[in-house]
């Protein structure tokens, strides 16, 4: 009797062994080869049971569930599954796709924000990036008061404080999470030191990012911001209107076609600095670190013109005389010689 309870005892071990060899066998090695790839997603607060049910749903995995939960349960009792977007695609083994999920390797989206790209641009492009919100809904988020309350100045939008950068994201994030993010690093460049320098020139935080927005589409060229910002300076110094196209442009963004007339230049709006005194009510595009330093940093100069060479760069003036002379010469009779070969 004893020694046929004993055989009973060895021969369940040996069962259970060769069961659990085999469940580990297939964890490791039950290979699965997709012909194309899978979109999967976990949602937050999803279980190891629902996960489990769901890989096999998509044919991830085949067999039962609980296999796949034993396995994770073995070699990766401490790990979750996050929640995201994954794709997966080649030659498959469960633990291959469990460790997937445990480190969180969910697809992910990049893109770049390119200096100078005003709010109206920046959320085409996230509508494009992430296109379950639309342009309406990015510029909604741009204008939300809790957004807004973590801003200096207490701006009407997040205009100027989306940094330009290059940034990832899980596509399943939010507007105010995209958002929040950029203006994080914003705030990480706008540091201390630069706060000071503008205070020791009279601009607080907000007229700092404004000054930079501008200097930002006036000029490309790096070696030129401090001088572009000297001559802005200068005019605020003396009471003297900036008149800058570009904030011209900004106040009718949603009609400009590519050109400024005249009644533009005479047409009030917010932004038109051909009318209105001193700066505009908030920035026109977001500025970069070198024009966000530039405006705190003009060079010294009594310059109060600057007119574009055609080339990208600029010829400054001291005075109105000698400004119109530039104007003449890169602009006007460039014009007539191009009307005259026509």
């Amino acid at each position: 009797m004893l020694r046929a309870l004993a055989i009973f005892i060895v021969l369940i071990a040996a069962s259970a062994g060769s069961a659990a060899f085999w469940a580990y066998n297939w964890w490791q090695n039950h290979s699965l080869t997709l012909s194309n790839p899978v979109d999967f997603e976990i949602k937050d607060g999803a279980t190891l049971q629902s996960v489990s049910n769901d890989l096999i749903k998509h044919k991830l995995i085949s067999g039962v569930p609980q296999l796949f939960e034993w396995g994770w349960r073995v070699t990766l009792a401490k790990a979750t599954v996050k929640a995201g977007d994954y794709r997966f695609e080649g030659t498959l083994t469960p633990a291959k796709i469990a460790h997937a999920l445990a480190l969180g390797q969910t697809v992910t989206v990049t893109f770049t924000i390119p200096e100078g790209w005003n709010m109206y641009q920046i959320a085409d492009r996230l509508e494009g990036v992430f296109p379950r919100f639309s342009k309406d809904k990015w510029i909604a988020a741009m204008k939300d008061p809790k957004l807004l309350s973590t801003l200096p100045g207490q701006p009407a939008t997040a205009e100027g404080f989306l940094f330009p950068e290059t940034y990832t994201f899980n596509p399943r994030v939010t507007p105010h999470e995209v958002l929040t993010s950029l203006i994080q690093t914003f705030k990480k460049h706008m540091t201390v030191d630069l706060i000071g320098k503008g205070q020791a020139l009279n601009l607080n935080p907000l007229q700092i990012v404004i000054l930079a927005s501008i200097i930002e589409k006036e000029t490309g060229k790096a070696e030129e911001r401090p001088h572009i910002s000297s001559v802005f300076h200068n005019r605020m110094r003396i009471g003297m209107k900036l008149q800058t196209d570009p904030t011209v442009i900004y106040g009718i963004w949603q009609r400009y076609d590519g050109n400024i007339r005249k009644d533009d230049l005479r047409t009030p709006t917010p932004y038109n600095t051909y009318v209105i005194p001193g700066l505009p009510p908030g920035p026109i595009a977001s500025p970069g670190i070198a024009s966000l330093k530039a405006a705190v940093a003009p060079i010294d100069s009594k310059d109060l013109y600057f007119v574009g060479k055609g080339d990208g760069s600029h010829l400054f003036s001291t005075t109105l005389r000698d400004h119109q002379k530039g104007v003449y010469q890169f602009q006007i009779a460039p014009s007539k010689s191009g009307a005259a070969r026509n």
